[in-house]
């Protein structure tokens, strides 16, 4: 009689209750990390249209006068296209000429290369840019282009 009436018993019993508390408190251990993750990414997304907008302005100029000139003398911070116009970098603001196209810029670098396809050298430009308010807040992005070769 005493055996039945433990048997019939309906309840938790101490290490159930222990295993739920452990498997509850994994489960919200890890939504808590993947929640965390996923805000600090947004957080990226959101930053970087700002700095975005200011690398597109230098590409929009600089994309067209890279289609009209077949040579240019590059230095780090400053590119003369032969007959043409100068871009330089400095004091964080990229200009064109004496006239300012981009601000907010925290490195700039110029560098040039050829390349020869089927006996036909290509002189290329490479940019490096990197825009933000500081380096723990930016946005970079590296763009070659061809310079006119035919």
């Amino acid at each position: 009689m005493w055996k039945n009436k433990i048997k019939n018993q309906k309840g938790i019993t101490l290490a159930a209750l222990v295993v739920y508390i452990s498997v509850m408190t994994i489960v919200i251990a890890t939504v808590t990390v993947i929640s965390t993750f996923f805000y600090d990414r947004i957080g990226d997304v959101v930053v970087t249209p700002k700095y975005a907008a200011e690398i597109n302005k230098f590409i929009m100029f600089f994309a067209v006068d890279v289609k009209d000139y077949s040579s240019a003398t590059v230095t780090d911070t400053t590119i003369q296209f032969d007959n043409g116009p100068t871009y330089t970098f400095e004091d964080n603001t990229i200009y064109r000429n004496d006239t300012k196209i981009a601000e907010k810029i925290l490195n700039c670098t110029f560098s040039s290369d050829q390349y020869t396809v089927n006996s036909v050298t290509k002189n290329l430009i490479n940019v490096t840019l990197k825009a933000g308010k500081n380096n723990n807040d930016f946005f970079e992005k590296t763009i070659t282009y061809t310079l006119k070769y035919w």
